[in-house]
């Protein structure tokens, strides 16, 4: 007889969705306990209720009377719509600016304040994860506070003049705004300690700021009322850009990528700020900063590309070498932001490293530190500004190969991108080095900057000083002080697309050779220093780690039990083990020679104590 084959468990089931599917899961099943416990703590105060239906009803009063005495002029229905549409968004984009970056820069200060942060971090969980909770929290509770803003700008339907686009495009524009002033204030308050402070710098930075965005939207909807022929005025135009001609070039550039690009690059790197806030300083701080800096590159560059395609055929010339010296803030942004390394890496992060295989410490030439730093953000300036060259002249050969233009901007640009290169490395290596000969970021950062603006400003009053006619003959003759300007390659990218004089290009060696040559310097002074900071820790470490070889070794040749050590301890409160066991080793031995000698013979007898 044949035995009866064994039954075979069928295979489990494969989770569906794949990768993105338990992804999913795990964030429903696992949300971050963050996040959960601010919002029931929002939610369970009276606080947040009463902002809630005080700043609806606030906001609906002034829609209210503003509606009203517009509505009581001579203005058509339609206009009328239309501006109170534009102050019902108005008023709740202020209310965003001012109590979302300041309600954020209280998350993590308020920890501190309240004696619970310690707590927070023994937690267990990642930086990351706290920070990402914190800013989730804020954006949660804000973003509720627009749902119940949103019956209100029913008061603009009854006028007309607006579609359903304009406010759903309008509610966009506040959610995509809200996440960057979310992220500063919760930047804020991971490297404050006080809450005042935080909330202070939050309220008197961020809302000049949104002021000068809203102004900026101002003129750019003017532009775009002539150019696009729309009929909406005020800081919120775009909404019926969108709504009416999204999937034109221009518009989709312009209006929705280039924003979504912006605000997110800013929520990412005040997100990083934060991240690097709350990680102790034996820990990696730059990586975050690394990540982002590459992406904000690449994305940067994709945008360049993209902005000199919107110009005409006889305009991409010149529109490119703007763009290009534009891209040059992007360059002086990241040289400043590794400027603030310490000379070596953690010690943990290298005992880590160490342990991996071979590819892996080949990466410790990038890692943490000031000298891997400072060769990563080179590295990044070098290939960002060829990038950036190839973004403004790649639309030119193709979409115009024959404009005779080309080969003067093709000089300009490169001589643009040389300069770009060799200042944003002496801004770099000048800052690295002063911050690790002063053991100080901020100073670091305010003193390369004060230099750099001192070295553009000084060859100008030389040359006003000195020969006052010199300005006027700049186009032919550019005096020598001003050859060596860090904006001299910017001027000289202008004058050879405009007057297409190829061979100027050879005056963009002086300040190429002359900055260039300073930030060599500085790089080698920095990986001096660091080498020489490296021996001293090491020489440190070692004679640290003899010491406990020796107090080690002295413990183990003494003859005290573990009880006569804790008496030693306890009998004169040192906190060196080793010391403690020389004492009780010693008592050990007297009273060992005592128990061993003869007992002394019986003297005379003492005489009685007075009373």
């Amino acid at each position: 007889m044949t035995e009866a084959a064994a039954p075979t468990e069928a295979p489990a089931p494969s989770p569906r969705g794949g990768r993105l599917g338990a992804w999913w899961r795990q964030k429903r099943e696992d949300p971050n306990p963050i996040l959960v416990k601010e919002l029931r703590s929002s939610f369970r105060t009276k606080l947040f209720i009463r902002f809630l239906y005080l700043s609806t009803g606030l906001l609906a009063l002034i829609v209210l009377l503003f509606g009203g005495s517009v509505a009581s002029t001579s203005m058509p229905p339609a206009e009328v719509g239309q501006l109170v549409f534009q102050s019902f968004f108005g008023v709740a984009l202020a209310v965003l600016c001012v109590f979302a970056p300041a309600h954020a820069a209280a998350s993590l200060t308020g920890e501190r304040e309240k004696s619970t942060y310690e707590s927070l971090i023994l937690t267990g969980m990642d930086p990351a994860r706290i920070v990402i909770g914190k800013f989730l929290a804020t954006y949660t509770l804000f973003a509720m506070v627009l749902v119940a803003f949103t019956p209100v700008v029913g008061i603009a339907f009854l006028f007309g003049g607006i579609s359903p686009w304009n406010v759903v495009w309008g509610f966009y524009a506040l959610l995509l705004f809200l996440a960057p002033a979310t992220a500063y204030g919760v930047a804020l308050s991971a490297r404050l300690s006080s809450t005042r402070v935080a909330i202070f710098l939050a309220l008197f930075t961020f809302a000049p700021f949104s002021g000068m965005a809203t102004g900026a939207l101002f003129g750019f909807g003017e532009l775009a009322t002539r150019q696009w022929g729309l009929g909406m005025e005020g800081p919120f135009w775009f909404t019926e850009a969108l709504g009416s001609r999204f999937f034109e070039p221009d518009t989709f550039l312009l209006v929705f990528l280039m924003p979504l690009f912006v605000c997110g690059m800013a929520v990412w790197l005040f997100l990083a700020s934060a991240i690097a806030g709350v990680r102790p300083a034996s820990e990696d701080r730059s990586t975050p900063f690394k990540y982002w800096t590459v992406v904000a590159v690449a994305g940067l560059a994709v945008m360049l590309f993209g902005l000199t395609t919107l110009f005409e055929p006889p305009d991409m010339a010149e529109g490119g070498v703007v763009l290009l010296e534009l891209a040059g803030f992007a360059i002086l942004f990241v040289a400043t932001i590794f400027q603030n390394e310490p000379p070596l890496p953690p010690r943990v992060w290298e005992l880590r490293q160490a342990a991996r295989g071979p590819l892996t410490r080949r990466l410790m030439l990038f890692g943490p530190g000031a000298g891997p730093t400072t060769r990563f953000a080179a590295t990044v300036i070098v290939a960002a500004c060829a990038l950036f060259f190839l973004a403004t002249a790649v639309p030119r050969w193709v979409w115009n190969p024959t404009h005779p233009e080309n080969a003067a901007a093709d000089v300009a640009g490169l001589s643009v991108a040389l300069g770009h290169v060799a200042v944003g490395l002496f801004v770099l290596c000048s800052g690295a080095l002063i911050r690790v000969l002063l053991r100080s970021g901020v100073a670091a950062r305010v003193l390369s900057q004060a230099f750099l603006i001192g070295l553009i400003i000084l060859p100008f009053l030389i040359v006003l000083l000195g020969e006052a006619d010199g300005f006027r003959h700049m186009d032919d003759r550019t005096p020598l002080p001003i050859r060596f300007t860090p904006i001299f390659h910017l001027i000289l990218g202008i004058a050879i697309v405009d007057d297409e004089e190829l061979s100027r290009v050879v005056e963009v060696a002086a300040p190429v050779f002359f900055y260039g040559l300073m930030a060599f310097a500085c790089w080698l002074a920095l990986e001096g220093r660091v080498r020489r900071v490296r021996k001293e820790v090491d020489a440190r470490r070692e004679a640290s780690e003899r010491a406990a070889e020796e107090r080690a070794r002295r413990m183990q040749q003494s003859d005290a039990t573990p009880e006569d050590v804790a008496a030693a301890l306890a009998r004169v409160g040192a906190a060196d083990a080793a010391t403690a066991a020389e004492i009780a080793g010693a008592d050990a031995g007297e009273v060992a020679r005592r128990s061993s000698a003869p007992p002394a013979p019986p003297g005379p007898e003492a005489p009685p104590e007075d009373p």
